[in-house]
């Protein structure tokens, strides 16, 4: 079952199965570790393969989650937010606000997430590396051409 809504959110439900059967998602995020700059919302940053998610196919990397089984998790913790996964049931009542993270991305006109790990900070920490070196071989240069 999935709803929208004036704004785009969903509603999901996704079954475990067995019971305590992983949902099959990792997130990230939280006010303590925030994974978007200046969103402290928690954010579906992958879907497993044959997990409940993956099988259902409505979930989506990117995707914000707001409510587990009706409660809010707009702004609470990571940790708090992973306890609310584990404890939520066979059922899980899921309320998303789709493709969020690009949204916010592209409305805030950055390309930075502050995730650790995240494809596009490691693209650009490595070319930060690669400017770096690319002036000091040109310092080394020049310095060389004087002597």
């Amino acid at each position: 079952m999935a709803e929208a809504d004036a704004e785009g959110v969903e509603v999901i439900e996704l079954n475990r199965g067995e019971a305590g059967k992983s949902l099959g998602f990792n997130i990230r995020g939280g006010v303590d570790m925030p994974h978007v700059e200046g969103d402290p919302g928690i954010f579906i940053t992958k879907i497993r393969d044959g997990g409940a998610a993956a099988l259902d196919g409505r979930l989506q990397e990117g995707d914000k989650v707001l409510e587990i089984n009706g409660t809010c998790i707009e702004s609470v913790n990571h940790q708090d937010a992973v306890r609310l996964f584990l404890e939520s049931g066979d059922t899980v009542r899921l309320k998303v606000l789709p493709g969020a993270e690009r949204a916010i991305l592209e409305r805030d006109g950055s390309i930075i997430r502050t995730g650790k790990g995240s494809g596009t900070s490691q693209v650009l920490w490595w070319l930060g590396g690669a400017a770096v070196t690319v002036v000091a071989l040109y310092t080394l240069y020049r310095f060389r051409l004087r002597h």
